[in-house]
Protein backbone atom coordinates (compact mmCIF):
# COMPACT_ATOMS: atom_id res chain seq x y z
CA UNK A 1 0.00 0.00 0.00
CA UNK A 2 2.83 2.43 0.67
CA UNK A 3 4.43 1.99 -2.75
CA UNK A 4 1.41 3.21 -4.81
CA UNK A 5 0.96 6.20 -2.49
CA UNK A 6 4.58 7.20 -2.89
CA UNK A 7 4.33 7.11 -6.67
CA UNK A 8 1.05 9.06 -6.73
CA UNK A 9 2.14 11.61 -4.13
CA UNK A 10 5.48 12.12 -5.84
CA UNK A 11 3.79 13.13 -9.11
CA UNK A 12 2.47 16.36 -7.58
CA UNK A 13 5.83 17.42 -6.26
CA UNK A 14 6.86 20.83 -7.65
CA UNK A 15 3.59 21.49 -9.45
CA UNK A 16 2.87 24.58 -7.31
CA UNK A 17 6.17 26.12 -8.43
CA UNK A 18 5.35 25.48 -12.08
CA UNK A 19 1.84 26.90 -11.71
CA UNK A 20 3.21 29.99 -9.97
CA UNK A 21 5.89 30.53 -12.60
CA UNK A 22 3.19 30.36 -15.30
CA UNK A 23 0.82 32.65 -13.43
CA UNK A 24 3.25 35.46 -12.48
CA UNK A 25 3.80 36.81 -16.05
CA UNK A 26 0.05 36.85 -16.65
CA UNK A 27 -0.49 38.81 -13.44
CA UNK A 28 2.31 41.26 -14.30
CA UNK A 29 0.85 41.90 -17.77
CA UNK A 30 -2.62 42.42 -16.26
CA UNK A 31 -1.18 44.89 -13.73
CA UNK A 32 0.68 46.83 -16.45
CA UNK A 33 -2.49 47.02 -18.58
CA UNK A 34 -4.46 48.33 -15.59
CA UNK A 35 -1.85 51.04 -14.98
CA UNK A 36 -1.90 52.08 -18.65
CA UNK A 37 -5.71 52.22 -18.68
CA UNK A 38 -5.71 54.23 -15.45
CA UNK A 39 -3.26 56.79 -16.82
CA UNK A 40 -5.30 57.20 -20.00
CA UNK A 41 -8.51 57.69 -18.05
CA UNK A 42 -6.75 60.16 -15.77
CA UNK A 43 -5.51 62.20 -18.76
CA UNK A 44 -9.02 62.25 -20.24
CA UNK A 45 -10.45 63.51 -16.94
CA UNK A 46 -7.76 66.19 -16.68
CA UNK A 47 -8.64 67.32 -20.21
CA UNK A 48 -12.30 67.55 -19.17
CA UNK A 49 -11.33 69.59 -16.12
CA UNK A 50 -9.26 71.90 -18.32
CA UNK A 51 -12.25 72.50 -20.58
CA UNK A 52 -14.45 73.29 -17.57
CA UNK A 53 -11.89 75.68 -16.10
CA UNK A 54 -11.47 77.41 -19.46
CA UNK A 55 -15.23 77.81 -19.93
CA UNK A 56 -15.60 79.23 -16.43
CA UNK A 57 -12.73 81.64 -16.98
CA UNK A 58 -14.21 82.79 -20.30
CA UNK A 59 -17.65 83.36 -18.80
CA UNK A 60 -16.20 85.73 -16.20
CA UNK A 61 -14.72 88.09 -18.78
CA UNK A 62 -16.35 91.30 -20.02
CA UNK A 63 -16.01 90.80 -23.78
CA UNK A 64 -15.68 87.94 -26.26
CA UNK A 65 -12.09 88.73 -27.27
CA UNK A 66 -10.75 88.60 -23.73
CA UNK A 67 -12.92 85.54 -23.07
CA UNK A 68 -11.13 83.67 -25.87
CA UNK A 69 -7.69 84.74 -24.62
CA UNK A 70 -8.35 83.84 -20.99
CA UNK A 71 -9.98 80.52 -21.88
CA UNK A 72 -6.98 79.43 -23.93
CA UNK A 73 -4.56 80.47 -21.18
CA UNK A 74 -6.58 78.77 -18.44
CA UNK A 75 -6.89 75.48 -20.34
CA UNK A 76 -3.14 75.41 -21.01
CA UNK A 77 -2.36 76.24 -17.41
CA UNK A 78 -4.67 73.52 -16.10
CA UNK A 79 -3.14 70.87 -18.35
CA UNK A 80 0.40 71.95 -17.48
CA UNK A 81 -0.28 72.08 -13.73
CA UNK A 82 -1.72 68.57 -13.79
CA UNK A 83 1.22 67.13 -15.77
CA UNK A 84 -0.39 66.43 -19.15
CA UNK A 85 2.00 67.28 -21.99
CA UNK A 86 0.08 68.20 -25.14
CA UNK A 87 1.59 68.52 -28.55
CA UNK A 88 -0.38 70.15 -30.14
CA UNK A 89 -2.96 71.73 -27.88
CA UNK A 90 -6.05 73.65 -29.01
CA UNK A 91 -8.84 75.43 -27.20
CA UNK A 92 -11.71 76.59 -29.39
CA UNK A 93 -14.01 79.11 -27.72
CA UNK A 94 -17.54 79.60 -29.00
CA UNK A 95 -18.47 83.03 -27.68
CA UNK A 96 -21.45 83.52 -30.00
CA UNK A 97 -23.76 83.51 -26.98
CA UNK A 98 -21.54 85.83 -24.96
CA UNK A 99 -24.14 88.12 -23.45
CA UNK A 100 -25.83 88.30 -20.05
CA UNK A 101 -27.85 85.11 -19.70
CA UNK A 102 -26.02 83.42 -22.58
CA UNK A 103 -23.25 80.87 -22.41
CA UNK A 104 -19.70 80.23 -23.50
CA UNK A 105 -18.58 76.86 -24.84
CA UNK A 106 -14.96 75.70 -24.90
CA UNK A 107 -13.66 72.64 -26.72
CA UNK A 108 -10.18 71.49 -25.67
CA UNK A 109 -8.18 69.04 -27.78
CA UNK A 110 -4.90 67.67 -26.49
CA UNK A 111 -2.71 65.28 -28.47
CA UNK A 112 -0.50 63.18 -26.21
CA UNK A 113 1.95 60.44 -27.00
CA UNK A 114 0.77 57.11 -25.70
CA UNK A 115 4.25 56.52 -24.26
CA UNK A 116 3.57 59.42 -21.86
CA UNK A 117 0.44 57.58 -20.75
CA UNK A 118 2.30 54.33 -20.17
CA UNK A 119 1.58 52.73 -23.56
CA UNK A 120 3.86 51.40 -26.25
CA UNK A 121 3.72 54.18 -28.81
CA UNK A 122 1.58 56.28 -31.10
CA UNK A 123 -0.51 59.32 -30.34
CA UNK A 124 -3.93 59.83 -28.89
CA UNK A 125 -6.07 62.95 -29.09
CA UNK A 126 -8.12 63.68 -26.00
CA UNK A 127 -11.04 66.07 -26.45
CA UNK A 128 -13.47 67.60 -24.03
CA UNK A 129 -16.17 70.24 -24.28
CA UNK A 130 -17.63 72.34 -21.50
CA UNK A 131 -20.20 75.12 -21.32
CA UNK A 132 -20.46 77.83 -18.69
CA UNK A 133 -23.27 80.36 -18.30
CA UNK A 134 -22.63 84.08 -18.46
CA UNK A 135 -24.06 85.90 -15.44
CA UNK A 136 -27.49 87.25 -16.48
CA UNK A 137 -27.38 90.14 -13.99
CA UNK A 138 -24.03 91.68 -14.74
CA UNK A 139 -23.60 94.76 -16.85
CA UNK A 140 -21.39 94.82 -19.88
CA UNK A 141 -18.81 97.58 -19.93
CA UNK A 142 -18.73 99.63 -23.12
Amino acid sequence: MNAPCRRRCGEDRGSASVELSLLVPVLVVALVLMVIAGRQVSAALITRDAAAAAARSASLERDAASARTHAYREAGRELEDRGVVCSPFTAVVDASGFEPGGSVEVRVACTVTVVDLGGLGGERTLTATSTSPVDPYREQRP
